[in-house]
């Protein structure tokens, strides 16, 4: 017997996997947009023969660690260098950087600014921590 496959899948326009941005992706950051990609949902709008599909939440996507590692197998500080990746070169961008507890997670938008993206040029990034941990502070 074969393998059972979950039907659907995603769309990735060709401008976007051609692009710069795209290619100076590394490590884990463009399997993690293309699983994005997947979480988006369309809903078809117009007449027979007509029809166009829009999406519905690309402005409030949720991405989480503990989604990533117990589904995929992947590490925080793997999924946060992927992250600052993809907001850097202009595919994503945040709408809530969500917080330190359970029920608080971030909210991310799928941004078009990649198409004008070139080396050198940063389009976003995320707050940095800035917890004073062990030797960090020394004593006066």
């Amino acid at each position: 017997m074969g393998k059972k496959y979950k039907s659907g899948g995603t769309f990735i326009e060709r401008e976007m996997f051609e692009s710069k941005a795209f290619l100076s992706l590394t490590g884990f950051a463009p399997q993690l947009l293309i699983l994005i990609l997947a979480k988006r949902q369309f809903v078809t709008h117009g007449r027979t023969g007509r029809q166009k599909k829009v999406c519905t939440n690309c402005d409030k996507l949720n991405i989480t660690y503990t989604e990533f590692k117990n589904k995929y197998g992947v590490t925080q500080p793997r999924m946060i260098r992927a992250i600052d990746q993809l907001l850097e070169k202009g595919f994503l961008s945040i709408v809530y950087p969500g917080g330190t507890y359970r029920q608080d997670k971030a909210i991310y938008s799928l941004s078009t600014n990649w198409v004008i993206w070139q080396p050198g040029i940063m389009f976003e990034s995320r707050k940095r921590e800035s917890v004073a941990r062990g030797f960090c502070n020394p004593k006066k």
